[in-house]
C-alpha cells in the first residue's frame, strides 16, 4: 500500500511525457525527419514504465492493480510503436491509434486516484465533418421542423437514449467495444473510457430546449457547430501563442470570429432579429462560448459551450432590450 503514491506520481509523470509525444505525432505536427528520434523517446519511456512497475510491486489494492495493468499494456504499445517507427514504414499510424487508447486508459485510472492528466484531442477531419453535418441537422430541425414545446420532448428522448447507452457501456466492456468500433473514426481516444461528446451534446440540447425559445436554441447550436471545429483546425495547425489547457490564442480568436458570424446568421436570417440586436446577441454568445471552450478541462465543451453561449445571448439580449 505504501507504494501506491509512488505508482500514481510516477504514472502521472510518464503519462504527461507521453501526452507531449502524442501531440508531436499528430498529423498536423508530424515531421518524417523526427522518426528516429521519436522512436528512441518512445523506447526510453517504455523502459521508464517498466522500471516504475518493478519498483511498485507492493501496490496491491484494486485501483493500483488496475493502474498497473493499464501501464503494462501501455508499455507494450510503446515498444510496438517505437519498433514501427524504426522500421521506416507507414504502419506506425495504425499502432498510433492503439497507443492513444492505452494512454487514455492509464489517464482514466489515474483520475480514479484523483490525479488529473489531460485528455487527447488529436486532429480528426472525419470528426470535424461529422460535427458540422449533425450540427446543421440540429439547426434545420430547430429552425423549420419542431416548435419549442415539441423540441423539448425530442431532445429529452435523445438525451435519455444517449445516457442509456452510456450506462450499458459501463456495465458491458464487450458492448462498449462494439459501440466504439462503430463510431471509432469520429471518436476521440478518451471516449473509450469516458462519457462521449455526443452524450454531453444531447444533454446540452435538452437544456437549451427547456428555455422554450427558438432563438436561444438556434444561436448556441450555431456557435458550437461552426466555431468549435474551426478553432480546432486553426489552433492545431497555426496555434503558436499558448493560453490555458492546451488552447491557443489563434484557436480562441477563430472560435470567437466564426462563432459571431454563425450566431449572427442564425439570429438575423433565421429569426429575423433586428441587425443591431442580432450583432449584440451573436457577439455575447460567441464571446462567452469562447471563454467556456477555453477553460473547459474536466467538463466536455459540447456541454459547456452551448449552455455558456445561451447565457451570453440572454445577457446581450437584455442589454439591448430584445425580448426573448
Amino acid at each position: 500500500m505504501t507504494a501506491a503514491p509512488s505508482l500514481t506520481s510516477g504514472g502521472r509523470d510518464i503519462a504527461l511525457e507521453l501526452h507531449g509525444m502524442l501531440r508531436d505525432l499528430d498529423p498536423v505536427r508530424w515531421r518524417a525527419e523526427a522518426r528516429a528520434a521519436t522512436a528512441e523517446r518512445l523506447a526510453g519511456l517504455a523502459q521508464r514504465t517498466q522500471a516504475l512497475l518493478e519498483a511498485t510491486r507492493a501496490a496491491r489494492d484494486e485501483k493500483a492493480a488496475e493502474l498497473r495493468g493499464r501501464l503494462t499494456a501501455m508499455r507494450v504499445s510503446l515498444e510496438a510503436q517505437a519498433a514501427e517507427l524504426r522500421g521506416g514504414v507507414d504502419g506506425w499510424r495504425a499502432r498510433h491509434r492503439t497507443l492513444q487508447q492505452h494512454y487514455e486508459a492509464v489517464a482514466s485510472s489515474l483520475r480514479d486516484h484523483r490525479v488529473h492528466v489531460p485528455s487527447l484531442r488529436p486532429t480528426n477531419y472525419a470528426r470535424n465533418l461529422f460535427h458540422v453535418v449533425w450540427g446543421c441537422v440540429a439547426l434545420s430541425v430547430i429552425q423549420w421542423l419542431l416548435a419549442p414545446s415539441a423540441l423539448m420532448w425530442v431532445a429529452g428522448g435523445f438525451a435519455a437514449y444517449a445516457w442509456s447507452l452510456e450506462l450499458i457501456r459501463r456495465r458491458s466492456p464487450a458492448f462498449n467495444t462494439r459501440v466504439m468500433a462503430l463510431y471509432g473514426k469520429v471518436a476521440h481516444p478518451h471516449e473509450w473510457n469516458q462519457v462521449n461528446s455526443g452524450t454531453w451534446y444531447a444533454t446540452a440540447l435538452l437544456g437549451l430546449a427547456m428555455t422554450q425559445s427558438t432563438l436561444l436554441c438556434l444561436v448556441p447550436v450555431a456557435v458550437l457547430t461552426f466555431a468549435d471545429p474551426a478553432a480546432a483546425l486553426i489552433g492545431r495547425r497555426f496555434g503558436r501563442v499558448r493560453l490555458v489547457h492546451g488552447r491557443s490564442l489563434e484557436g480562441s480568436t477563430t472560435f470567437f470570429v466564426v462563432g459571431t458570424i454563425a450566431a449572427f446568421c442564425a439570429a438575423y436570417f433565421g429569426q429575423g432579429v433586428p441587425m443591431v440586436a442580432a450583432v449584440a446577441v451573436a457577439t455575447g454568445a460567441a464571446l462567452v462560448g469562447a471563454l467556456a471552450e477555453l477553460f473547459s478541462q474536466r467538463v466536455d465543451d459540447n456541454l459547456t459551450v452551448p449552455l455558456a453561449a445561451m447565457v451570453g445571448a440572454v445577457v446581450a439580449a437584455s442589454l439591448v432590450g430584445l425580448p426573448l
